[in-house]
């Protein structure tokens, strides 16, 4: 499943929020009735001093514990769409024949800096991570944008795995914005083109805006449909390009499902998981603990997408080539919120009264089998000074941190 957000009564309202309706009604009917669990603390508790003199093992254990609590930001990010070519399987066009499409898509805007820029990426390979740059390497005048890889796959390869399961392209959700004509030629795409960039968080990371650009080039001109390996879901041209990044990052939403589960920490309540924030170079969030209200989970989707605007613009890649961490309190604010939406028509609907701003903490939790491939997620919790003692309720710190930002809204 996937977050849905669409516009209801002038409101910038989550997208597709029929279907999310459907599916948390789903999970409603099969799930146990709510319950309150007793508080469970998100760490141990620090604050009874020890007995006796520390060992080596006890500082190990605590380094360890600590791990989870640090959240850093990539200095590098690759990110990639796989486009469903029509017809049999065929070569991957050169970087002359991807320089000549978007010469050609761009004929009249030539001179246009970003167009000159992305040119500049397709000439340049994927480099390996760890191998610097050559003295005179083009990324010294651009060195947000590192290189390009360009691959040809067959959609069932002779051996090993897919790179698109068939059950990700019949499944319904995932290709709810292809046209039935779309729809109907998948079982016709036999090949694949994978168009990887690497790239870093800077000038409102515009790696990702380029590849995106390039993307829509080649899907347009070669009739492909374009696959997302993160969020798993397949577009065509048309609803790619409106949903492509704005150089304001005002469309942050568009870029980030958000993916309602049942929450086995406490039994009979939601979780929202984000997808997509590999390509910012940031962690996947996570906000558990949640009452079945449809209400209340969308306005935790829009805490969700302000924070993850929050995250893109603290993400920033340090100029002096240090990685970025991040702080351990973050405020989440309505601007935040609103911005995230802010490429859309109508607003959020605010709050009376409410302080608009409320504090958080990450922690990293354990992979589990619906993340991302090999990404990161981390959970939403009070800030330490709160989540860290044994008496921490983080089903009552959720709601006022919802409440906080966005005000409590009426019972669907």
């Amino acid at each position: 499943m996937s977050p849905k957000t669409a516009s209801h009564h002038g409101s910038a309202q989550p997208r597709y929020l029929s279907f999310q309706t459907a599916a948390l009604a789903a999970l409603l009917a099969c799930g146990p009735t709510p319950t309150t669990p007793s508080p469970t603390p998100t760490t141990p508790s620090q604050t009874t001093a020890p007995t006796t003199a520390p060992r080596p093992d006890d500082d190990d254990a605590r380094r360890l514990a600590e791990l989870p609590h640090r959240v850093v930001f990539a200095d590098r990010i690759t990110y990639s769409y796989v486009l469903l070519l029509p017809g049999e399987p065929r070569p991957a066009p050169t970087r002359p024949e991807l320089d000549a499409a978007v010469r050609a898509a761009f004929a009249s805007n030539l001179d246009d800096e970003e167009v000159s820029l992305l040119l500049g990426l397709i000439a340049r390979p994927e480099r390996e991570f760890g191998v610097p740059a050559a003295p005179a390497d083009p990324e010294q005048d651009a060195p947000d944008l590192l290189g390009l890889a360009i691959e040809a796959h067959p959609r069932t390869p002779t051996t090993g795995p897919s790179l698109i399961e068939d059950k990700v392209l019949a499944d319904p959700d995932l290709t709810r914005d292809l046209t039935p004509d779309e729809r109907a030629s998948l079982t016709t795409r036999r090949g694949l083109l994978v168009l990887r960039a690497q790239y870093r968080n800077q000038h409102g990371v515009r790696g990702l805006r380029l590849l995106q650009t390039l993307v829509r080039v080649v899907a347009a001109q070669q009739g492909a449909l374009i696959h997302d390996p993160d969020t798993l879901e397949t577009i065509g041209p048309a609803g790619f390009a409106a949903r492509r990044l704005q150089t304001s990052l005002g469309n942050v939403a568009d870029q980030i499902p958000v993916v309602p589960f049942p929450d086995p920490r406490y039994p009979g309540r939601f979780r929202l998981a984000s997808r997509g924030m590999r390509r910012f170079g940031s962690v996947d969030l996570e906000l558990g603990g949640l009452p079945g209200d449809l209400s209340i989970l969308q306005q935790a989707t829009y805490f969700m997408h302000g924070l993850a605007f929050e995250m893109i613009e603290l993400g920033e890649f340090d100029s002096a080539g240090f990685a970025v961490e991040l702080p351990p309190i973050v405020t989440v604010h309505f601007s935040d919120c609103t911005a995230a939406y802010s490429g859309r028509p109508g607003s959020l609907p605010r709050c009376a009264g409410c302080p608009e701003s409320a504090e958080i903490h990450l922690v990293e939790r354990a992979a589990e089998p619906q993340d991302a491939i090999s990404h990161v997620v981390a959970r939403i919790v009070a800030p330490r000074s709160r989540s860290d003692r044994p008496e921490y309720d983080h089903l009552v710190w959720a709601q006022e941190a919802l409440d906080r930002v966005l005000g409590r809204p009426p019972s669907m």
